[in-house]
């Protein structure tokens, strides 16, 4: 019974999606887009939509999605196949937390996790995603290929390749693809570590993947509008890719050169558009696509902006359509902010705040990071007097006209990633965090208004191994998607997780990364440290 129930409401899902694909198998190449995480998270993500869109654009090729979902049986949304069932699988890589669902995945689908244990009757199963770009490692034996770069500049030369070779064997299928310089394959990559646990020598020594991104013109959007999910009726159109301010902080903002995509029209036939990116408030025309979308009776939402940057006419004209606005101030204090990318002074956030209180009482969601290089306890008091005099300015606009926004205040642990300026810096220690956000919730506890969110520290710590480990994590990986806790595994673990997590890398320590090239090297990188 209870299969049966899962089964209609997989087919309920289905069909109230607008725009998925059901091909016919016949003489088609079945390919997979797997997300290791749950249909409402991955349909959310637009890489999702992009490989969809373009794998079943081609005819002799059959695509059908895969999410995890706990408890459920792993089987392709559009046709109930089993994982195994199709000849190459794509997984999409965003968040580090989900890499223990890729084993369950794997597993569930009777697939053998080592990819040197798949044999010529297996899938080749391949990675992608801002992860990829990054730092591979942690997953890197799961894969017989990673692809470093972005869907669109890729995957043509990719596919193309694949179609003429699959079945000639898998050997020469995967030596053909690797020939790629944005393919990695990690079975050809050999790392000798020196007796501290540092990465001592790649060989072959010259071994490299370069990134390759995408120049065209237009950025991705939503293939399917999906119910049910974070964004439901809302089409997804990407307006800007990459951020011109790379924070020191921020993978995105470092992985990508900052482009944008002057958009002229919506998705289908929706009325509610979301306009993604991490750099929309830099978006030069933003304020005449959104006046252009209203005037065709279209709604349009906003991500996270920068307070210093957005336009103020930018929210005058979405005043109507929404009721909360996001944005990271990132610290509670002129100066930590500044280093954190965010050259903001107190007096400006309350001016800024000032000018689009006087439009509409908007609801505010606030973003801030504890545990910074340098950050002091006077730092993080000042992130509730910082809100105390946001919310005066709050009142102020709004008791005229009797009306007051509430403030949600969210903080999370700076974790340090691969591919950005603090790759060389420790994460703070989870006890330090664990006091900081106590002190934290104890103060806001006290501001009327206000509701006071964190992340896990806990998580946070396991993201900070997961995003700077290297093959040696993976069984870390593999422990944690067969139910264990991470607080046995660091009791038993050979591996010292504080390795990864809490520790300084010195300036000419060789990286697990560091055979990938990127959009910003190694050299600049650290000079951008240096100088924050």
């Amino acid at each position: 019974m209870a299969q049966r129930d899962k089964r209609r409401d997989r087919e309920d899902r289905l069909a109230r999606e607008k725009g998925a694909v059901r091909k016919k198998w016949g003489g088609r190449i079945p390919v997979a887009v797997a997300f290791p995480n749950s249909y409402h998270v991955g349909m959310s993500n637009l890489a999702v939509h992009i490989l969809y869109r373009m794998l079943n654009a081609r005819d002799n090729v059959v695509c059908e999605r895969f999410f995890y979902e706990e408890g459920a049986p792993l089987v392709s949304v559009e046709s109930s196949r089993p994982l195994s069932s199709f000849a190459l699988i794509f997984f999409t890589l965003s968040f580090e937390l989900d890499y223990p669902n890729i084993v369950k995945m794997l597993e569930q689908s009777f697939l053998p996790v080592p990819a040197g244990d798949r044999g010529d009757g297996s899938p080749l199963v391949v990675a992608g995603g801002v992860c990829v770009m990054a730092n591979p490692e942690p997953v890197a034996p799961f894969f017989d290929l990673m692809v470093a770069g972005d869907i669109e500049a890729t995957l043509p030369e990719f596919m193309d390749r694949f179609v003429a070779s699959y079945r000639s064997g898998r050997e020469k299928t995967l030596a053909g693809l690797d020939s790629f310089p944005f393919v990695y394959r990690p079975a050809r990559l050999s790392v000798r570590y020196r007796e501290d646990g540092q990465v001592a020598a790649f060989e072959p020594s010259a071994f490299s993947v370069v990134v390759r991104h995408y120049t065209g013109e237009a950025l991705g959007a939503s293939a399917i509008i999906a119910p049910g999910t974070e964004f439901g009726d809302m089409a997804l159109i990407e307006g800007t890719r990459g951020c011109p301010s790379r924070c020191p902080f921020c993978l995105i903002g470092n992985l990508y050169r900052f482009r944008f995509e002057d958009i002229r029209s919506g998705s289908g036939d929706t009325q509610d558009i979301g306009i993604i990116g991490g750099g929309m408030s830099f978006h030069p025309r933003i304020v005449g696509i959104i006046d252009s979308f209203r005037k065709q009776g279209i709604r349009v939402h906003l991500p996270s902006l920068r307070l210093d940057e957005v336009p103020i006419g930018l929210i005058e004209l979405l005043k109507d359509d929404i009721k909360t606005l996001t944005f990271g101030i990132e610290a509670g204090t002129g100066p930590l902010r500044a280093q954190l990318g965010k050259n903001i002074t107190d007096d400006e956030v309350l001016s800024r705040i000032g000018a689009i209180m006087r439009l509409k009482s908007f609801n505010l969601k606030l973003y801030f990071m504890i545990g910074a290089p340098g950050e002091t306890l006077d730092d993080i008091d000042a992130i509730p007097d910082l809100v105390k005099r946001v919310r005066h300015v709050m009142i102020q606009q709004g008791a005229p006209r009797g009306s007051l926004g509430n403030i949600t205040v969210h903080v999370s642990p700076l974790v340090p990633k691969a591919a950005t300026p603090f790759q060389w810096i420790p994460m703070a220690d989870m006890g330090e965090l664990k006091e900081k956000i106590a002190r934290l919730r104890s103060a806001f506890r006290k501001i009327d208004n206000t509701v006071f969110t964190h992340d896990s520290v806990k998580f946070s710590f396991l993201q900070a191994v997961l995003s700077r480990g290297d093959r040696h994590v993976s069984d870390i990986v593999i422990r944690l998607a067969h139910g264990e806790s991470l607080n046995r595994i660091t009791r038993e673990s050979s591996l010292n997780l504080n390795f990864y997590a809490l520790r300084e890398r010195p300036p000419d320590e060789v990286f697990p990364w560091d055979f990938i090239s990127g959009t910003v090297s190694k050299e600049k990188l650290r000079n951008k440290l240096e100088m924050s």
